[in-house]
């Protein structure tokens, strides 16, 4: 509460020139609640996802009640938090904004001028984080059981700097035919977005740390966005936009064989593949693109800013 009150004079200055604060984490919600400010909530940095605990104290009630709206940016959070009795919870998907980050548009020979090794061959793609709490060591795992009985396939992963951990549990994995894409600096690196529209599969691996199986992940968006099958282990969050058998293939939930047994069979079923990734990117533009989703966000600040 100190906290709160020391930050309340300034944002009572700002109060007589804007009546409502759009608020990224509840450290502050009470303060221009003191100063006389409407709030809006954005969840979407609360939780970080190598902490494998959910935690709310008293003080974080206190600021989400006294919000007017929270929003959620995934189905399976808007349904937490309803639970706990607030009273406006809004679902807006963070999506991918497809003017800044179109792998369609990418040119899909940067990735095999620089990896050569990747052209011709069934891509089994991952890119991402590579901490165990990104359940990167599963797709590892079901790519181990799959380039058993496939000759054709190769694994490519890139990751935001931890290809050293990457390299090591590939050794441990005993995997053959693996490629470690350079990590790039931006999230839409031309060098990332050629990888992604390269990639014949792309695997989408979770955890139990409540910031990666709740979350609507940007990465799930992404890997939508690059119009290719996508197989994702089943999660709440994931389960909250992906639908198994149309815009994605949906394996068990901490099931390795589950796993490569999906990616095999798009492997066998190439015709399958292509309509999840048309389906997914479909979705991606009508559902979860920026453009799309701007309409409901002004509609959620308006209608508190009244």
């Amino acid at each position: 509460m100190i906290k709160e009150a020391s930050i309340a004079g300034f944002l009572k200055k700002l109060s007589y020139e804007y009546g409502l604060a759009v608020i990224k984490n509840l450290v502050g919600v009470l303060a221009a609640r003191l100063a006389g400010m409407r709030v809006v909530v954005d969840l979407m940095d609360l939780w970080h996802c190598d902490r494998d605990y959910l935690v709310f104290s008293p003080l974080d009630f206190a600021a989400l009640r006294k919000a007017e709206c929270v929003i959620a940016w995934s189905r399976a959070i808007a349904a937490l938090l309803r639970r706990a009795g607030l009273n406006c919870v809004e679902y807006l998907p963070f999506g991918v904004d497809l003017d800044v980050f179109d792998p369609l548009k990418a040119d899909p020979r940067l990735i095999y001028e620089r990896y050569p090794q990747l052209e011709g061959k069934v891509v089994v793609g991952y890119s991402g984080g590579g901490h165990v709490y990104h359940g990167i060591h599963k797709v590892l795992g079901a790519y181990r059981l799959v380039e058993k009985k496939n000759k054709d396939v190769v694994l490519a992963i890139q990751t935001w700097g931890q290809n050293q951990l990457v390299r090591d549990m590939i050794k441990r994995f005993n995997i053959e035919r693996a490629v470690l894409i350079e990590p790039t600096k931006l999230f839409n690196d031309p060098l990332r977005l050629s990888f992604l529209r390269a990639a014949s599969i792309l695997v989408l691996p979770v955890s139990k740390t409540p910031g990666v199986y709740l979350a609507e992940r940007t990465t799930m968006y992404q890997f939508m966005a690059a119009g290719n099958a996508i197989v994702a282990e089943y999660s709440p969050g994931v389960a909250g936009v992906l639908k198994d058998g149309h815009t994605a293939t949906v394996a068990k939930y901490g099931d390795v064989h589950s796993l490569a047994e999906k990616i095999e069979f798009l492997i066998a079923h190439s015709d399958v593949a292509e309509e999840l990734g048309r389906n997914a990117r479909k979705e991606v533009e009508e559902k979860y693109s920026w453009n799309a989703l701007a309409p409901k966000a002004r509609e959620i600040i308006n209608r508190v800013a009244r």
